[in-house]
């Protein structure tokens, strides 16, 4: 004669039979699958389990923190959250020492460590150290723009992307600079704005100890000490270091000229011709001869003047004698032109 107790798991107070759980233990041991979602085709191996899982189809979340309301569709998600409000942080980083609420986040961090990227993309085989960063690539194959904006009916791949387009709408500019008050819809194009006032320059060469405001004035940088010119001309066949460069010099094949002086209507084909350009109108003279002190308004009138102090020799010529100089004068020449 069999004798069935009743037993109950976890909190969901589903009774269970000694004999019915002994029977899944079994199952487990074999490994063979008896219970499965009719949603999603997910095989458990116990029925407790199976109806933890049936939650995320049904959208029920019976535990809620007392704290802050936030529910849960698991018990352990909850007690996992509870470490939120209760600061306790019991799972450390042996490499750094720093502490994580949960082990999940502890194991994602220690691959900042080791490199590790254990998801990798089937398509293209990029790989990411997070699997939501994976399923957020995933987007661009599959061509899928779940995050739509209602006011203008435009769709995004990711959600980051839909809140910095919902910023940059007018009226949404949230971050203003406390010096000139201009605003900004991101914080981070504020960051890089305030670096005009405080002058500060965080990115530093290791080459030459040049600094610059922007990591991505350094990468273009760098190219002038490994000799990297991956932009090329289609027209002249001429090599740059950065594309800003092979964009002015292919406007001076097509003849564009996009930047003009309101004050007489004289158009340039790159910005820094336009800016030197409105320092020859009344004013200005940013540029000074380092031997006699003169003034003027453009750095190539200036130029013209030194060939005086250096015995008619060219100080452009003068600069090409030193290598890493030599690169960004060729960078420069289409700049020259107008």
């Amino acid at each position: 004669m069999s004798v069935r107790l009743p037993f109950t798991v976890g909190e969901d107070n589903e009774a269970f039979s000694y004999t019915e759980t002994l029977v899944e233990d079994q199952r487990l041991l074999t490994r063979e699958v008896l219970y499965e979602c009719s949603k999603c085709g997910k095989a458990c191996s116990r029925r407790c389990n199976l109806i933890q899982h049936q939650k995320v189809h049904t959208g029920e979340r019976p535990y809620e923190c007392s704290e802050c309301g936030k529910s849960f569709s698991q018990s352990y998600s909850l007690n996992s959250h509870k470490k939120v409000h209760t600061g306790e942080k019991p799972y450390e980083c042996r490499e750094c020492g720093k502490s994580f609420s949960q082990r999940s986040n502890l194991i994602q961090h220690q691959r900042v460590h080791t490199g590790e990227k254990p998801y990798e993309c089937h398509e293209c085989g990029k790989s990411s150290s997070q699997s939501y960063s994976l399923n957020s690539h995933w987007k661009v194959h599959t061509g899928e723009k779940a995050y739509e904006y209602r006011e203008c009916e435009k769709s995004f791949s990711q959600r980051s992307n839909l809140i910095h387009h919902q910023k940059g709408q007018p009226g949404e500019r949230l971050y203003q600079c406390g010096d000139c008050g201009k605003s900004f819809s991101r914080s981070s194009t504020l960051i890089h704005h305030r670096r005009r006032h405080t002058g500060e320059r965080p990115y530093e060469c290791s080459k030459c100890g040049k600094s610059f405001k922007q990591s991505a004035s350094l990468s273009s940088h760098q190219k002038v000490h490994t000799g990297e010119r991956p932009y090329k001309c289609r027209e002249c066949g001429k090599s740059f270091s950065c594309k800003p460069h092979l964009i002015i010099c292919l406007r001076v094949h097509t003849g564009e000229k996009s930047y003009e002086c309101q004050e007489c209507e004289k158009s340039f084909s790159c910005k820094s011709n336009l800016i030197d350009h409105l320092r020859g109108h009344p004013g200005e003279r940013p540029y000074d001869c380092g031997e006699c002190g003169k003034s003027f308004s453009q750095r190539s009138i200036l130029l013209q003047h030194q060939r005086m102090h250096s015995g008619g020799v060219p100080v452009v010529a003068q600069w090409l004698t030193n290598p890493t100089r030599n690169h960004e004068v060729a960078d420069s020449v289409p700049a020259l032109a107008q």
